[in-house]
């Protein structure tokens, strides 16, 4: 059994609203392990509501559907699910009165445009909505396809309906609700295409499930598993996490929605260490998102410069010699070192040199540990991102005791 989704609504495709429902919705299945395998956005057209509602009946055995339950003319969800359900659309008496009661409730009277909320399929099971004056139900496809479950697309109207409206159903329609979880190992650093390399293999697993997500610099792991109890779920993913941790070691950095930022921070706070940063790349983006994140008292020195001349300058280092901007030579050597605090750890970051290439260098704790190219050099938020990711990882990894020999 899985599920679809169908979001109603013309401002969504206009882009003048963000669809928080779909997120919450999918959440929601997934948590009772009812996979949504289908999400559409359609516009306020009644022809088109139709026909996406005939093809997620086509290949779903459940339909939810947000938004167009209003009393306006262009909420015309419950006109398009009767027909694609194939059932006369009729008015219902008692949705009337229930409709009335709520806007009495509200000391107001309701409307004559109101009454458009008490059309509703043949044979549908309304679905009483507390929250709200919009009236919810659950139409049998006349066919035997699936089921329609149409749902209001105000957010807080919906929530309370898939919480205690909704999701009893259908744990009674699946003979009890299965338990999802879901755990995201966070790397940086190594790559997608390494990572996929290094656990491919697991990636065929039917239960637990994994998946990839990359980002500039990093590859987020995803476990999934489904379990008769929560308890059995919980197993199956640790199971499967310290598989992957045994395989990836240090490139795992933390788990759930933990930053780089949070980490390095936290690992230089429990070891007593500071962290001094030369940057000539990001435009201090690295030193602020540090502080942002509550670790500016770490910082002996943040230092940022437009270019690397005048970072060299900057350290009163002496002035590099234009054929050494072809290559690092001693310049990251003398950069890292003294940007380093006497207890803790130096990061410089350096480019564009005269090849167009940027470096990275890291001192400490003790000595200098890294120093090698690591990508042409772009000018772009990218770029900045990317080239912050491995300067914290270096620095993490430096911590840690973790980094490779010195190379250039």
């Amino acid at each position: 059994m899985h599920a679809e989704l169908v979001i109603v609504g013309t401002e969504l495709l206009l882009g003048e609203l963000v669809d928080t429902n779909a997120s919450f919705l999918a959440t929601s299945l997934r948590d009772i392990g009812l996979d949504v395998l289908y999400k559409t956005t359609v516009g306020d057209n009644e022809a088109r509501i139709t026909q996406v509602i005939n093809i997620a009946l086509d290949r779903s055995d459940i339909v939810i559907t947000s938004g167009g339950l209003g009393p306006t003319l262009d909420d015309v969800t419950r006109p398009a699910i009767a027909k694609a359900t194939g059932r006369k659309l009729v008015y219902s008496i008692e949705l009337e009165r229930q409709i009335a009661e709520k806007f009495r409730s509200f000391g107001k009277k309701m409307s004559e445009n109101n009454k458009r909320q008490a059309f509703i399929p043949e044979g549908a099971t309304p679905l009483p909505n507390p929250a709200g004056t919009a009236p919810c139900f659950l139409s049998e496809d006349i066919s035997g396809r699936g089921i329609v479950i149409a749902l209001p697309g105000v957010p807080r109207e919906l929530q309370y309906m898939m919480k205690n409206k909704v999701i009893p159903v259908l744990a009674e329609r699946m003979a009890g609700a299965r338990f999802t979880r879901i755990k995201i190992l966070r790397t940086c650093a190594v790559g997608e295409s390494n990572v996929d390399r290094a656990i491919s293999d697991l990636m065929r697993s039917k239960n637990p499930t994994i998946g990839l997500a990359a980002h500039a610099g990093q590859t987020d792991v995803r476990i999934t598993a489904k379990g008769t109890t929560a308890a059995e779920a919980d197993t199956m993913i640790a199971s499967m996490e310290r598989e992957i941790r045994q395989r990836l070691g240090v490139a795992v950095y933390g788990t759930g929605r933990e930053t780089l930022v949070e980490v390095v921070g936290r690992l230089l706070s429990a070891k007593g260490l500071k962290l001094g940063i030369l940057d000539a790349v990001t435009r201090g983006l690295l030193g602020r998102e540090l502080a942002e994140a509550g670790f500016a008292d770490l910082l002996s020195r943040n230092l940022c410069f437009p270019d690397i001349r005048a970072a060299l300058q900057g350290l009163e280092l002496s002035p590099p010699d234009p054929a050494d901007l072809q290559g690092p030579g001693e310049i990251l050597t003398q950069a890292a070192r003294s940007i380093a605090p006497p207890s803790g750890v130096g990061l410089a970051l350096l480019g564009p040199f005269g090849n167009n290439s940027t470096f990275v260098a890291v001192s400490g704790p003790g000595s200098l540990r890294i120093f090698r190219q690591v990508r042409p050099y772009k000018d772009s938020n990218y770029f900045r991102r990317w080239i912050i990711v491995q300067g914290l990882d270096w620095v993490r990894r430096a911590v840690l005791g973790e980094l490779e020999s010195p190379a250039d």
